[in-house]
């Protein structure tokens, strides 16, 4: 398909960070002085969330970076959480671009990606020009308690907006996913975008639609070449 192909796959590279992990990339060059673009993804997707813009702006002649984060597709996944801090990864980022001796870029964050522009415009601001926030806005960095922040977002929103993290957090979540994967895809990329208010964001409500393994369609704007296998 053609949306596929322009996520070329001899376009990927992989460079080992200082730190000693490996991320995997796709990186094309810029034409006639055009910027690069840094795009960064969320959860739960890879690289090839990105392969429409790709498309759309290489043939603009934009350079353009788009790794696997830490945690997914070709990128090393370390089991130890300690290698997840932004900061920590904010440098892996600035690794890439010297890899490619990139010396400044437009960064673009979807979702958990834009929690980590948050923090590369905090840490490496002298690398980037320009910084765009897709679903999740900038937030800046901050000491609050995660219950009282969930507490702040229920007064706010009328419900607590993040509290699947817990469930994440849990030491078998995983294996839980994996079991009823399709449950836990359709919840997350649903048609119905009001499920997020209701088995999504509460405590234990993530939890339990995927224990009792429960479907719903998915948005109209997946196909099925994105499904996860």
């Amino acid at each position: 398909m053609a949306e596929l192909a322009s996520m070329d796959s001899s376009l990927y590279k992989s460079v080992t960070t200082r730190r000693g992990l490996k991320y995997n990339y796709y990186y094309s060059a810029p034409t006639e002085e055009k910027a690069v673009l840094l795009f960064v993804h969320g959860f739960p997707n890879t690289a090839n969330d990105w392969r429409y813009q790709v498309a759309f702006f290489r043939e603009l002649g934009y350079g353009l970076i788009v790794p696997d984060m830490l945690g997914y597709g070709g990128t090393d996944k370390p089991t130890d959480y300690a290698h997840y801090t932004l900061s920590a990864m904010s440098q892996d980022v600035i690794d890439i671009l010297d890899a490619e001796n990139v010396e400044k870029v437009v960064a673009i964050g979807h979702n958990w990606g834009s929690a980590l522009v948050s923090r590369l415009a905090n840490y490496h601001p002298e690398r980037f020009t320009a910084f765009a926030f897709l679903a999740v806005g900038y937030y800046a960095p901050s000491d609050v308690k995660f219950s009282d922040f969930l507490a702040s977002t229920k007064q706010v929103f009328g419900y607590e907006l993040f509290g699947y993290w817990y469930f994440y957090s849990e030491e078998d979540a995983h294996k839980t996913i994996e079991k009823n994967f399709d449950s836990f895809y359709d919840l997350l990329l649903a048609e119905d975008s009001k499920l997020w208010a209701t088995h999504v964001g509460p405590t234990g409500a993530l939890k339990a639609w995927v224990e009792a393994n429960k479907r719903t369609p998915t948005g109209s704007y997946l196909s099925e070449d994105v499904r996860a296998p």
